[in-house]
């Protein structure tokens, strides 16, 4: 009698380890598939602050929103959205470690890129807000006492995979159809759109691209269902 191998176990037997170049053009299908599908009619935009400008006028009529931005650095893109959305009722929450990445990001980007001595950025607009300390420590605690007027927008700036999914899974039962998220770092197939992708995959979230700039590396969304 001849026996028939199992395919997955001669896969497995054959291929023990994970192979890159599989993940890298499983990631890129899955990559394009969003493009064409989620941002398609999407408009492009030169910079990702003409960007916030087109989501703050068109997409928000300036009504008050509840901001969330995860990875703030040097907070240039938090006092770029205070400057858009001048709604007495908005608020805005920054939230790093000002310490820089817990982990390796890239090769260009080791543990501890994005330093900034621990030193928040100075606020120039009372409805600021900084949380500090790792995303995984503060979160939870800070969303006991969350309340507050407006639409959700959420930035996520994370560059890393842990940081940006751990986000999405945490806010999931604040982000209701109409909420925006906006990702900083979106052609990092391997960071925040696999990030993006998991949580899509694992909370059956469907959404509608509002915009792009440089190539999707700058990525708005809104959240449908």
């Amino acid at each position: 009698m001849q026996i028939v191998p199992n395919p997955r176990r001669l896969a497995s037997l054959i291929y023990r380890k994970r192979i890159r170049l599989f993940d890298s053009l499983n990631k890129n299908t899955l990559y394009n598939h969003v493009l064409k599908t989620v941002f398609a009619g999407a408009p492009e935009f030169p910079d990702r602050f003409s960007l916030y400008a087109h989501i703050n006028r068109e997409i928000l009529a300036n009504e008050p929103i509840q901001y969330l931005e995860f990875g703030v650095w040097r907070g240039v893109s938090l006092q770029k959205w205070c400057e858009l959305n001048s709604a007495p009722e908005s608020r805005f929450y920054g939230f790093d470690t000002f310490e820089g990445l817990p982990e390796d990001w890239n090769k260009n980007h080791p543990r501890g890129s994005f330093d900034v001595a621990g030193k928040m950025p100075a606020p120039r607009d009372p409805r600021v807000n900084f949380t500090k300390g790792l995303f995984q420590e503060t979160l939870a605690d800070f969303l006991k006492g969350f309340s507050g007027i407006g639409r959700m927008v959420v930035h996520i700036d994370c560059d890393l995979y842990s940081s940006a999914l751990f986000c999405l899974a945490t806010l999931h039962p604040l982000l209701k159809p109409g909420s925006i998220i906006i990702f900083d770092e979106f052609r990092e197939l391997d960071d925040e759109f696999s990030a993006f992708w998991d949580y899509s995959r694992a909370f059956y979230r469907k959404w509608r691209g509002l915009g792009f700039a440089l190539f999707y590396t700058h990525v708005a969304l809104l959240v449908e269902s």
